[in-house]
């Protein structure tokens, strides 16, 4: 298919096409959406080669996560995927595992290939980063603190939050699973400070117990977190456990279901980043939620302005959260 087959089938011109295609800002919506359903309908895919040439640019941008195998990155490289499909781009998906040399790789890809990249890092250093003047724009805490554009939740506020809502349901002595520390971790450090302030604030106690660094933020990582929790002895016991994400959430529940263990009667149990599978369980576990969608959006946005003016910005959006209360929480 060519590019004039697409300017027919949607009525316009063939330059409007272009324009679109390349995310010219000054078209109409309603002309936006005519064009990209006709390039959908026919299968139009634009010659990169003849385009770079053109105007130096590929229509491809990238998308660096640490691993797609995690249910949170698998929904926001399917959002990424959708909302960067409206613009007319392709999106490249680099699965870095949070390796330092891999997430350089995917930078200097970055550098010579793609037209901008939206990047979940983790090893690479901010000075690395911040280096090259192609498009990008960071998720999540590596980034937040230095001159490039940034999307993300106030990770402090909603642990205090989240802190808060056990709190106000009766619970004294809380821990949390998924700390981190060093390089990388910043998210999880951002977390435990915010559920630490809230804990003085009323006065509560902190075992040093309390407060797990898995090796990981998976399943199995969340299971033997909450069993290390349980063998404490009883007195020693927390009554509520926050974990820093769903997945490590949904490991607890299931070492807490094996010891007998009563949710929420016994032990609270609140989880991070609500995904569809957290509304499922037994019980159905709260979960503190920053919509997956709205950040894909705020970042393409973000990245799409970039592009356009040819330049990095220097934007921070703060995606809001808020507190989803289920059964694991509440009796």
């Amino acid at each position: 298919m060519t590019l004039k087959e697409v300017a027919t089938r949607a009525g316009v011109s063939p330059r409007t096409v272009s324009n679109v295609i390349n995310d010219f800002p000054y078209v109409s919506q309603t002309t936006r959406e005519a064009v990209l359903r006709a390039v959908a309908e026919l299968g139009y895919r634009p010659n990169l080669v003849a385009r770079q040439l053109k105007s130096g640019r590929t229509g491809v941008v990238g998308l660096l996560l640490p691993s797609v195998r995690e249910q949170y990155f698998a929904a926001l490289a399917d959002a990424v995927g959708r909302a960067g499909q409206q613009r007319g781009w392709s999106v490249a998906i680099e699965q870095t595992d949070g390796a330092p040399t891999a997430e350089m790789a995917g930078k200097a890809t970055l550098d010579h290939l793609w037209d901008g990249a939206i990047v979940s890092a983790v090893s690479v250093a901010e000075r690395d980063l911040a280096q090259g003047t192609t498009p990008l724009v960071v998720l999540g805490e590596h980034g937040a603190e230095f001159d490039l554009a940034w999307v993300g939740a106030d990770n402090k506020a909603a642990a205090r939050e989240a802190t808060s809502h056990l709190i106000d349901a009766g619970r004294t002595r809380i821990a949390v699973i998924g700390h981190q520390r060093g390089p990388g971790g910043e998210t999880g450090a951002l977390r435990t400070a915010g559920f630490r302030a809230r804990m003085r604030s009323a006065k509560l106690k902190v075992s040093p117990a309390w407060v797990v660094q898995p090796d990981g933020y998976g399943l199995e990582q969340g299971y033997r977190a909450m069993g290390g929790l349980l063998d404490l002895p009883r007195r020693d016991r927390p009554d509520a456990v926050l974990c820093y994400n769903d997945e490590l959430a949904l490991g607890a529940l299931r070492a807490l279901h094996d010891c007998g263990v009563d949710v929420p009667g016994e032990i609270a149990l609140m989880g991070w980043d609500d995904l569809p599978s957290s509304g499922f369980t037994t019980p159905r576990l709260t979960s503190v939620s920053v919509p997956v969608a709205e950040v894909a959006e705020a970042a393409v946005d973000q990245l799409a302005q970039q592009i356009a003016a040819g330049r990095r910005s220097r934007e921070h959006i703060v995606v809001p959260h808020q507190i989803v209360a289920r059964e694991s929480t509440r009796a």
